[in-house]
């Protein structure tokens, strides 16, 4: 009987050392993903020994490189609430790509409290709960209540936020706001800059019946496709992952059945602002540009030590909308080369809504494209190494 492409499962854990192979536990580990596909590829050496005729030896086969590419939904927790450490799948790759988990699990202030004074439609002081520790915030979400009636209409983000409680927002207002604020329970992701090494993962993949133990897994590619779903074409947004891994064993089981999670929350009816103007795209691809080796070590059966994350260089690519130099001028931002914020923003209401927050991007110079009805611009938005210069957010 022929094995089905659509039986296929994947669980994840978090590795706790080198070369230990941790078992993820089912349903708690399991993951929900799109076009899974492994990939093996052989090392070999050309033989170059003589043979006294025209005729060579075929190569040897030294080991074999192994990979699995899949694909994860941009969807919240499920469950209404943020999930106890360490246990959102998707976090864990990302935990795995170097970010820090985040974990808000109460609003800041308990209940809404008023503002200090105005200041502008892309700032505001907190109130009197707020802490006065510089960049404590940065990147958080927040919730003005003067700025529409509904909680997405009401949610933005911090792009800085200072000792003395004055906070820059990634998004502009429709006014000065001026009623209150509170700092939403949140879960989130931003990316660090330490050289810690981030956690290995552990984990198990199902072919219809084939089952694949793996550890000492990398993340050695990650993007966030973010494509607009329009009345034309809708899309999903989705993470796009790569893992190297050492093969642990195999063996025979049954695919585990995969829960359904619901709807997922398409990219239209929210925000999309760079440098605190509306910026209308496309598609927006967020890639952290993972880079991973394999020391050599003779002790180790395959002659590799476990996979080590040696780079990371994040950049958005952006296709949108081309403006007038008085809408938006991009070829000046670039042209300066500072940095500017970029949000993008959506999602059905509280426990349903994605952030993706860029507080600090430099800009290379765009590039229109007439090549449509519509005049476009292809740009880059370049990511210095920033703590917190990319975050993730799933908001309360």
């Amino acid at each position: 009987m022929a094995l089905k492409s659509n039986n296929v499962a994947i669980a994840i854990a978090i590795q706790p050392t080198d070369d230990t192979f941790q078992a993820p536990t089912l349903p708690n580990d399991q993951l929900v993903v799109s076009q899974l596909r492994p990939s093996s590829q052989a090392v070999t050496i050309a033989n170059d020994e003589a043979t006294g005729t025209p005729i060579r030896n075929a190569d040897e086969v030294a080991g074999s490189t192994r990979s699995i590419s899949f694909n994860v939904k941009a969807r919240p927790p499920v469950g209404g609430s943020v999930p106890a450490a360490n246990t959102f799948g998707l976090g864990k790759l990302l935990q795995a790509a170097k970010f820090t988990e985040i974990r808000q699990d109460a609003p800041i202030p308990a209940s809404p409290e008023a503002l200090g004074a105005g200041v502008s439609d892309i700032a505001v002081t907190l109130g009197t709960t707020a802490a006065g520790t510089a960049d404590l915030y940065k990147g958080f979400p927040l919730l003005l209540s003067d700025q529409g009636a509904t909680y997405k209409r009401q949610l933005t983000a911090l792009r800085s936020y200072a000792a003395n409680k004055d906070a820059e927002l990634m998004s502009r207002q429709g006014s000065t706001p001026s009623a209150n604020y509170q700092i939403p329970a949140f879960l989130g992701y931003a990316r660090a800059v330490t050289s810690d090494d981030p956690i290995q993962l552990s984990g198990r993949f199902w072919l219809d019946g084939h089952r694949y133990d793996f550890k000492n897994a990398r993340v050695s590619s990650l993007q966030l496709a973010l494509p607009t779903s329009t009345r034309d074409q809708a899309q999903f947004p989705e993470f796009q992952v790569t893992l190297d891994f050492d093969l642990e064993a195999r063996s025979e089981e049954s695919t585990p059945a995969v829960p359904s999670l619901g709807a997922v929350p398409l990219y239209k009816d929210g925000v999309s602002q760079l440098d605190h103007t509306p910026y209308c795209t496309s598609n927006v691809t967020v890639d952290l540009g993972v880079q991973v080796e394999y020391p050599a070590c003779p002790n180790s059966p395959s002659g590799s030590d476990a996979p080590e994350l040696v780079g990371s260089t994040a950049s958005v690519n952006l296709t949108a909308q081309h403006y007038l130099p008085s809408v938006i001028d991009t070829e000046a931002l670039a042209e300066a080369q500072a940095y500017h914020p970029f949000i993008a923003q959506w999602g059905l209401g509280a426990g349903q809504m994605v952030q993706v927050v860029v507080p600090d991007a430099r800009l290379s110079p765009p590039g229109p494209d007439t090549g449509g009805n519509i005049i476009t611009e292809n740009g880059v938005l370049l990511i210095d190494a920033l703590d917190r210069g990319v975050m993730f957010n799933f908001p309360f």
